[in-house]
């Protein structure tokens, strides 16, 4: 698609971890929001499965 998004993301430490915050500028009108929304919690979730420490039961 033509034109440019600009995803701005702020990390901010909080006293239970860190606060995640996205802006995504300039998404092309054929785009829909919610499919954003539904990208990029998709992504966190697998990110998460990356960092986080396995605690064994």
């Amino acid at each position: 698609l033509p034109g440019e998004m600009q995803t701005t993301i702020t990390l901010k430490p909080v006293s239970c971890g860190t606060e995640l915050n996205i802006v995504q500028e300039g998404v092309p009108a054929v785009i829909p929001a919610e499919a954003c929304y539904l990208g990029w919690q998709e992504s966190l979730i697998l990110l998460a499965k990356l960092v986080e420490a396995e605690i064994p039961d």
